[in-house]
């Protein structure tokens, strides 16, 4: 494992693992119904020139996720051609931009090694690794709330402006990406984490930050597309503000007509859980090995 830590080693990794991803998704064709849905989104996208409202089919809009992916999908079918590597390589971006933000995060609250052990780590998980040459919006959200929650911490002792406000920028992303979950997986830590450290800690980090201008800069963001939305197709903000974050979740058999219902995403959470667990227990047993082979040669003496 040391090798690993060195500055040429790990760069070694990164360019490998990168360079294995993006030959998955020049051979690799669309795998699933999500690729393949996201995909045809973003294709109608180009060919209609519509960038407000995402579409299932030219007469059956898709109100199931704000279209930040969707955007960059099309971007990249404009830039590369409608292929698969195109379609996928926003995601594989976005993953190399919350690797950026896991480094600086890093580097500016431990060791370059503790550095290249966070990046390596996330960039190595199972999800995270599927995920960023995947047709997916999760690399957007895991993004924003990524910087999100790293500008929160960091807003005190780095007061640059990509901390200051890269705490709201992170919440816009994740506004545009996945909706309301994002703010979600944002506040939650920081409101467990602030209870933990209510001493004066918690108070230090909250107040380093421009709430005002930055809360300003979120809406002007974010906001714009949710009214062109319902604006342009009347019923957008129900089905998904209240449809897709409660009924799901409360009224069985609710589908939505391309929602998934409350028992799927139960099965799908079960599904990511289980490959995500999978990474855990591999590094838990080698850790595991790593402190008996430690303890084994202490015993010994020299």
């Amino acid at each position: 494992m040391r090798i690993l830590l060195h500055r040429t080693g790990f760069i070694w990794i990164i360019v490998v693992l990168v360079a294995l991803r993006i030959l998955g998704m020049v051979l690799v064709p669309l795998t699933d119904t999500t690729e393949a849905r996201y995909a045809e989104i973003a294709r109608l996208m180009v060919t209609t020139n519509d960038w407000i409202t995402p579409w299932f089919k030219p007469d059956v809009p898709f109100w199931g996720k704000p279209p930040l992916a969707f955007w960059m999908e099309a971007l990249s079918f404009k830039a590369f051609g409608i292929n698969e590597f195109a379609v996928r390589l926003p995601s594989l971006l976005a993953t190399l931009a919350t690797s950026w933000v896991i480094w600086r995060f890093a580097l500016l609250t431990g060791t370059t090694r503790t550095a290249r052990n966070a990046v390596l780590i996330y960039i190595t998980t199972a999800l995270a690794y599927v995920a960023s040459g995947a047709v997916m919006t999760d690399p957007f959200l895991t993004l924003g709330v990524t910087w999100s929650l790293a500008a929160f911490y960091l807003a005190p002792t780095a007061p640059r402006w990509y901390w200051r406000y890269g705490f709201f920028l992170g919440l816009a992303i994740g506004l545009l990406a996945k909706g309301p979950l994002a703010l979600i997986l944002t506040f939650a830590p920081i409101v467990i984490w602030s209870f933990i450290h209510r001493s004066g800690t918690a108070q230090c980090h909250i107040k380093a930050l421009p709430w005002l201008k930055g809360s300003l800069l979120t809406l002007l963001i974010g906001l714009p597309w949710y009214i062109a939305a319902e604006l342009k197709t009347p019923g957008f903000l129900n089905y998904f503000i209240i449809g897709e974050h409660f009924m799901r979740f409360i009224q069985p058999g609710w589908g939505g007509g391309g929602g998934r219902s409350v028992r799927q995403c139960a099965q799908a959470s079960q599904r990511h859980y289980l490959a995500a667990m999978a990474d855990g227990v591999l590094s838990l047993g080698f850790d595991c090995h790593r402190i008996a082979s430690w303890q084994n040669g202490c015993s010994a003496g020299p």
